[in-house]
């Protein structure tokens, strides 16, 4: 009874995280909660596991990567609008914040786009992003770069472009 308390905790505690995570590596948000109820599926049944918040991101990312694969998916590029009022932020402005960043990442190929959700998003170190991609941190370096760059370059003229 105990491991399935704790399971249940970690996914009351985790889950609102693991639930952006998996909307920014998947494109359509139903898509995105199929995805997640399919990791902590299989976390579920491997439950007590040492780290289980990366066990669920390297799943999530296989489960996307799988998912591609099956379906040919080529990134469709889509149009960023720059206007925008600026006013006081509230709930609508968070959420149309969070919208905007999913279009901005659906634009990006899917291992960039995975090594900016890891690296920036969920603040992961460099060795943590690449032991959830399986590859090596230089190839999540050069993967993070090339999606920062064509990010930087989707920006509106006039935004500043820092890092």
């Amino acid at each position: 009874m105990k491991d399935e308390d704790g399971f249940s905790m970690f996914v009351r505690d985790h889950g609102g995280a693991l639930l952006r995570t998996s909307r920014l590596l998947v494109r359509d948000t139903a898509d995105a909660e199929d995805v997640l109820q399919t990791a902590l599926l299989r976390l579920s049944r491997r439950w007590p596991v040492q780290h289980p918040q990366a066990y669920v991101r390297r799943t999530l990312v296989n489960l996307t990567r799988d998912r591609d694969r099956r379906r040919h998916l080529v990134p469709e590029p889509t149009e960023v609008s720059g206007d925008r009022q600026s006013a006081l932020p509230d709930l609508a402005d968070a959420h149309a914040s969070q919208a905007a960043l999913e279009q901005l990442l659906q634009v990006l190929p899917a291992k960039q786009r995975a090594a900016v959700v890891l690296r920036v998003i969920e603040g992961l170190s460099e060795a943590e992003a690449a032991a959830a991609l399986r590859c090596a941190p230089g190839t999540v370096g050069a993967n993070l770069s090339r999606g920062l760059s064509r990010l930087r370059s989707m920006l509106p003229e006039g935004v500043t472009r820092e890092a």
